[in-house]
C-alpha cells in the first residue's frame, strides 16, 4: 500500500487540470473500466472536455486515486416526479487499493455540495445502489445493460 498521504479533494474543468493529472484519470479510468470491469463501451469520451463537466477526484503523490465527473446536459431528461434533470454523476472509480476508505462517498458528497438544489441523474451499477442511496439518491425504471454491466437509473432531486 502506498504512505503517500491523500490530497484534499480537487475539483477542476479539463482546462485547468495538468498533464499529470489527465493521464492519471485516465489511468484509473482504464485500470477499473477497461481491465478490471470488462466494459465493452468506449471509456474515454469528448464528454471530458465540455465547459460544463467537471473533475472531481483525490490524488496520493502524482496518481489519482478515486475519481468521479459531473455532466452538464442540455434539459432534455425529464425524470418522473423530478425537476428537469441538467447534471449527470459518472464515472465513479476508486482504485482497488484504496476501496474500503470511503473516497467514493466523499466524491459523492462533494459532487451533490457543488450542484445543492439541482436534480442529478446517474447510472449505478446495480451492486453499488445503496452507497449512493447514502447520499440521497432514489432508483427509478428498470434494470438495464450498460457497458455489458447491469445498471439501474437513479436520481437525487436536490
Amino acid at each position: 500500500m502506498a504512505t503517500t498521504a491523500l490530497s484534499d479533494i480537487i475539483v477542476k474543468r479539463w482546462g485547468d487540470l495538468d498533464t499529470t493529472e489527465v493521464y492519471a484519470i485516465a489511468r484509473l479510468r482504464s485500470e477499473v473500466f477497461l481491465r478490471e470491469q470488462k466494459v465493452e463501451d468506449e471509456e474515454l469520451d469528448w464528454r471530458d472536455l465540455d465547459d460544463g463537466t467537471l473533475h472531481v477526484f483525490i490524488r496520493s503523490g502524482r496518481e489519482v486515486v478515486a475519481y468521479l465527473r459531473t455532466l452538464s446536459v442540455p434539459a432534455l431528461w425529464n425524470v418522473p416526479g423530478t425537476a428537469v434533470v441538467r447534471r449527470v454523476l459518472g464515472r465513479v472509480a476508486t482504485d482497488p487499493r484504496y476501496r474500503g476508505r470511503g473516497l467514493a462517498g466523499q466524491l459523492i458528497e462533494r459532487a451533490v455540495e457543488l450542484h445543492s438544489g439541482e436534480p442529478i441523474v446517474l447510472h449505478a451499477q446495480t451492486y453499488i445502489t445503496d452507497l449512493y442511496s447514502t447520499y440521497g439518491f432514489e432508483t427509478y425504471g428498470d434494470e438495464y445493460d450498460e457497458g455489458g454491466i447491469p445498471h439501474v437509473s437513479m436520481v437525487r432531486t436536490g
